[in-house]
């Protein structure tokens, strides 16, 4: 339904969905997309989800973000346009959305950012990615989202060999950035839940079990790229886990 801009550069932009909202106040999706934070896959690979969520009335924004292979993408912009993007929210009153009802949810490396969003209050002054009274949501879902970054480094797939370049180097090289950066490490600081499909190839299921706060569900016969299409099995459960996130 709209553009919303939230820095000069430009990928650093939310993509609106507001036209199904009924009466009353609507809770509000932040929609995080992946694509191994890789330049090549932009927020429009995960606009199906974003209108099957705008369906069942939510309102949903979903997020753009310097990625790497971009100027200012990779470390630390693509975070920092993600903090910038969630922060900016605090700011914007609009008719008939909840802000108290906000919930993060991110795919593969979107859900990376995602988790990280959730945790940011755990930044202390002094770490490159700390900001001063982050917003943090309502509660956070992460779909096959990549939790340990250090331990995703060290796989030999296309998708893991890209951590190191979102990084600038592998966590021995810069462990002060796996500590800010990996939910692993930061944890986060909203009910959290992750799901994934036991068919994924892309993120290992053992980054699950890296965060252990959080509720891990898994979900026969589903691929990666099955949660976040909205004519699976895969949708119809993270519908059941925003009902209950969202339950008073």
């Amino acid at each position: 339904d709209l553009r919303q801009p939230f820095g000069p550069e430009p990928d650093q932009f939310a993509e609106v969905w507001l036209s199904k909202i009924t009466k009353g106040s609507a809770p509000r999706i932040v929609l995080i997309h992946g694509g191994c934070w890789l330049d090549e896959y932009d927020v429009g690979h995960i606009r199906p989800l974003a209108t099957g969520l705008a369906n069942q009335g939510y309102a949903v924004w979903a997020l753009e973000y310097r990625r790497v292979g971009r100027a200012g993408g990779g470390w630390p912009g693509t975070f920092l346009d993600v903090a910038d993007g969630v922060d900016s929210l605090k700011a914007m009153d609009i008719a008939g959305i909840d802000i108290d009802r906000t919930i993060f949810i991110g795919h593969s490396a979107g859900g990376h950012l995602a988790l990280w969003a959730a945790g940011r209050k755990r930044l202390k002054p002094g770490q490159e990615l700390y900001r001063e009274n982050p917003f943090i949501p309502r509660g956070v879902i992460g779909l096959a989202a990549i939790t340990d970054l250090a331990g995703y480094a060290k796989g030999d797939n296309s998708c893991q060999q890209v951590t190191s370049r979102l990084m600038g180097g592998l966590a021995e090289d810069y462990p002060a950035r796996y500590e800010q950066a990996s939910p692993s490490r930061l944890g986060t600081s909203a009910p959290t839940v992750l799901l994934w499909g036991d068919q994924d190839s892309v993120v290992p299921p053992d980054q699950a079990g890296k965060l252990p706060s959080a509720t891990v569900k898994t979900i026969e016969n589903a691929g990666h790229f099955d949660l976040i299409h909205p004519q699976t099995g895969a949708f119809d459960l993270l519908l059941a886990e925003i009902k209950r996130m969202l339950a008073p």
